[in-house]
């Protein structure tokens, strides 16, 4: 099998995305927490429903300060980018994030991208398979390269072809 090629991320940005739903026979208005990644071909790929937690503690270390939750406690990605010397210590192992991969999750098609950290731990390499908006966290405090396989990156693009975007 062909070994998929792989696109650097340049950017990465956290924010919302507002759609509308019917909830107690009434319109409102639904915020759907999503990560762009620019891709260094121009594309962007997008991961949906995030973490909120994740959302905001990526737009605090770009210095987006507003108030996204009112909820004034503060959870481990908000903290995590405090201690300097933790993040320079897992920074020594991390090598790069990919997401490469999706998992089926139900048989109704349900589907979630898979990332992989790839760790050098000393004379060892090892490979983990992380949930993608928490890996790219990581990657974001460690200052490490994160990738897209481009097959995801096209298969999203058509998909939302499909959907008229």
């Amino acid at each position: 099998m062909e070994e998929d090629r792989l696109i650097r991320v340049i950017e990465v940005e956290a924010d919302f995305d507002y759609q509308s739903a019917f909830h107690q026979g009434q319109t409102v208005m639904v915020r759907i927490p999503k990560i762009e990644c620019k891709l260094e071909d121009g594309r962007i790929f997008t991961l949906w429903h995030v973490p909120l937690e994740i959302v905001r503690a990526i737009r605090k270390m770009k210095g987006i300060e507003e108030d996204i939750v009112n909820d004034e406690r503060q959870s481990l990605f908000d903290i995590l980018p405090y201690f300097q010397k933790a993040a320079e210590e897992m920074g020594k192992a991390v090598e790069r994030v990919t997401i490469d991969d999706e998992i089926r999750i139900d048989e109704l098609g349900g589907v979630v991208y898979k990332a992989t950290l790839e760790l050098n731990l000393d004379m060892m390499k090892v490979k983990i398979p992380m949930i993608p908006s928490h890996a790219v966290f990581l990657a974001l405090v460690t200052d490490k390269p994160i990738y897209v396989s481009e097959r995801l990156v096209k298969e999203q693009e058509d998909q939302g072809e499909e959907n008229g975007a």
